[in-house]
């Protein structure tokens, strides 16, 4: 379980005039906190939230909806999970990225897809709004999860069927199971 900070953005947005623009281009940069989690088994999670870090009731809450009890949670030495290690999870192994147990535990792999995401965004579509932020990170798990392989993953295609019609997840799955020659 890693935070992610990413620019805040209001891509495609006009102002009402050349003053507001002067004065939205003179802001300091803001951030938006991203929550990246992995498990062993390959599913990827990632929750957009507001402000620009996260805070330790906001990863209680993620943490007691999506971990099991027994369950192991590898983070980084940031404030809000060290508050998070002492209030709730006392019972369950923590694991930082300065150290391993056991040599399996790591944040490599939450690392590794916190990249790729960052990258896909801002390289693909060089940068999106934030207000889309969350319909982007799904997209991306739905791509991680489904489309891997030698499928092309024709998202255009998925996301105008997804946005028109009911029954688009019956033919997304259709267009999933079609390969293509590369």
């Amino acid at each position: 379980m890693d935070e992610l900070l990413m620019d805040y953005s209001e891509k495609g947005r006009i102002y009402k005039n050349a003053e507001e623009l002067k004065r939205a281009r003179k802001q300091k940069p803001k951030k938006v906190a991203v929550l990246a989690a992995t498990d062993r088994a390959g599913n990827l999670l990632f929750k957009k939230f507001d402000g620009k870090k996260l805070s330790s009731d906001q990863i209680e809450q993620f943490l007691k909806a999506k971990m099991p009890k027994d369950g192991v949670m590898c983070s980084s030495n940031k404030k809000a999970f060290k508050k998070v290690r002492r209030n709730v999870i006392k019972h369950k192994e923590i694991v930082t990225s300065n150290r391993q147990k056991r040599g399996i535990y790591s944040l490599s792999t939450v690392k590794k897809k916190a990249s790729e995401f960052t990258n896909w965004i801002y390289f693909k579509f060089r940068g999106v709004a934030t207000k889309y932020l969350q319909n982007y990170t799904m997209w991306y798990v739905v791509m991680g999860k489904y489309l891997t392989g030698k499928t092309v993953s024709n998202t255009g295609r998925m996301l105008n069927l997804a946005s028109s019609d009911r029954w688009a997840w019956y033919r997304y799955r259709e267009l999933v199971n079609i390969t293509y020659v590369n």
